[in-house]
């Protein structure tokens, strides 16, 4: 048995799915910030300045303090950017859930429930842009129930939703510090169709990519 099972959205999970995306977004903030400090044009940055500071005040204390400090920095600076990302969010399609998907045409949106509680969700939707794609959005798998499937269920569910409804493709966006996601969908056999410089302050010091990807259903 799967252990889990997936069913459509009702009122009833609206808490329960903001939640689950906000902490969705927050677990990203460790792999987010190694995966920052380790940007070349960061960790030059940061050594530079140990050793600028070093040289100036000889003291092995405070170059080493000046280090810390500039990570506490990143950290505190990709934290804000996600929390303020999640209010976005909050106030954006997920303010009104209902409203966003279950009630306009061809969009849908799914929770998966395990042990009595909401583990995941994903959410359709048109694209404007276009008469044969659809957009997959909000995918998010709570920490503990990741590596059972969930993930790819709950893809598999929106590649046959937007198959009975007539489209070719199904699309997304995610950006490069989201290193799972990027796995999970290449796993799942998604092609990347275009990368784009992140317009984030934050984003283009550490030179942070937003990768387009594509599914044919």
């Amino acid at each position: 048995m799967a252990g889990y099972s997936i069913r459509k959205y009702d009122n009833g999970d609206y808490h329960a799915v903001r939640k689950l995306f906000a902490q969705g977004m927050l677990d990203y903030l460790p792999g987010a910030t190694s995966y920052i400090l380790k940007r070349p044009q960061v960790y030059c940055t940061i050594l530079a300045s140990s050793i600028t500071l070093h040289l100036y005040c000889r003291s092995y204390i405070l170059s080493l303090f000046s280090i810390g400090a500039f990570v506490a920095a990143v950290r505190g600076l990709l934290t804000f950017a996600v929390r303020m990302f999640i209010r976005k969010v909050h106030n954006g399609d997920l303010l009104n859930i209902e409203e966003s998907y279950v009630q306009r045409p061809n969009s849908c949106f799914w929770v998966a429930e395990s042990g009595g509680r909401i583990v995941a969700m994903v959410g359709v939707q048109p694209d404007p842009n276009s008469n044969t794609d659809m957009i997959l959005r909000r995918l998010s798998v709570a920490e503990d129930q990741q590596r059972r499937g969930i993930a790819k269920a709950m893809c598999m569910k929106v590649f046959d939703f937007a198959r009975q409804r007539g489209y070719q493709r199904v699309t997304l966006d995610t950006s490069t510090i989201q290193v799972n996601a990027h796995k999970l969908y290449q796993r799942m056999g998604f092609k990347t169709t275009k990368i784009i410089p992140s317009r984030s302050r934050l984003g283009r010091i550490a030179n942070m990519t937003v990768v387009y990807y594509s599914y044919d259903v």
